[in-house]
């Protein structure tokens, strides 16, 4: 059983966003913001990272962001991310999400961890190898100052070649933060869209959906849906479990 934090005095949770570039809109931080503030009962402070030049409406936190040359686009921008780390930003509890999650149910199991770990999602391709133990950070909660060493070390590196090493921030964290500090979520809390609930879920024996056209299928266990890849939950927009929650 996963260990739970002492009680706070503070029950509001610090949540954060990263948003770099043209890859989403901003209809995406404010449904995020919405979900969250629906899905953690006691409240939320809700953290944008985002460049120096883009506006942040008033009951929002912003945090600017340092700009690396090269780096950005669909395919680098993710790299960003590692700016959450640096506690000159932030210092203490921080729940992360990026903005194609869609919530589904109450947060509160997940606050309740200890971030004496770090917790994040078991990469989904262990749908396709069971034994696969790579880490996804499309859902991370930890305490910033207890892993300040991680930005600290990244930061005295030289960016490029960072990004020439890995395949992305996920593949650095899971290189630098040691086994034994790091707690996946229970796997039925968060899920795949593509691989676990559209249409029926994803046969990779088979390469095609469980149950082609029947639309998705939500686990009563699920609290949040993680759209890595396509599509995008925009891009869902008629699916009666799009329509019901990413508001």
């Amino acid at each position: 059983m996963a260990k739970k934090n002492r009680a706070r005095p503070d029950t509001v949770t610090d949540c954060a966003c990263v948003i770099h570039g043209t890859g989403y809109d901003w209809q995406y931080v404010d449904k995020l913001y919405n979900m969250l503030s629906r899905h953690l009962q006691g409240g939320i402070r809700f953290h944008v990272y985002t460049e120096a030049s883009r506006p942040v409406p008033p009951h929002m936190i912003k945090h600017e962001l340092a700009e690396w040359p090269g780096i950005g686009g669909p395919r680098r921008s993710w790299w960003y991310k590692m700016q959450l780390f640096n506690v000159a930003h932030h210092c203490g509890d921080l729940l992360y999400f990026d903005l194609d999650c869609v919530i589904v149910s109450d947060l509160q199991w997940l606050v309740d961890l200890s971030t004496q770990h770090f917790w994040t999602i078991r990469d989904f391709r262990y749908l396709q190898r069971s034994a696969y133990s790579g880490m996804n950070s499309s859902v991370m909660w930890w305490n910033t100052e207890r892993y300040a060493h991680v930005w600290e070390n990244f930061n005295r590196q030289d960016i490029n070649q960072i990004v020439r090493r890995y395949a992305g921030d996920q593949d650095y964290l899971h290189a630098v933060i040691p086994p034994t500090e790091v707690r996946y979520f229970e796997r039925q809390q968060l899920q795949s869209w593509r691989w676990q609930v559209q249409d029926g879920g994803y046969d990779f024996t088979a390469r095609r959906a469980r149950k082609p056209g029947a639309g998705p299928e939500l686990d009563p266990a699920a609290s949040i849906l993680v759209f890595h890849g396509s599509p995008k939950p925009h891009e869902c927009i008629t699916d009666p479990v799009i329509q019901r929650f990413w508001v």
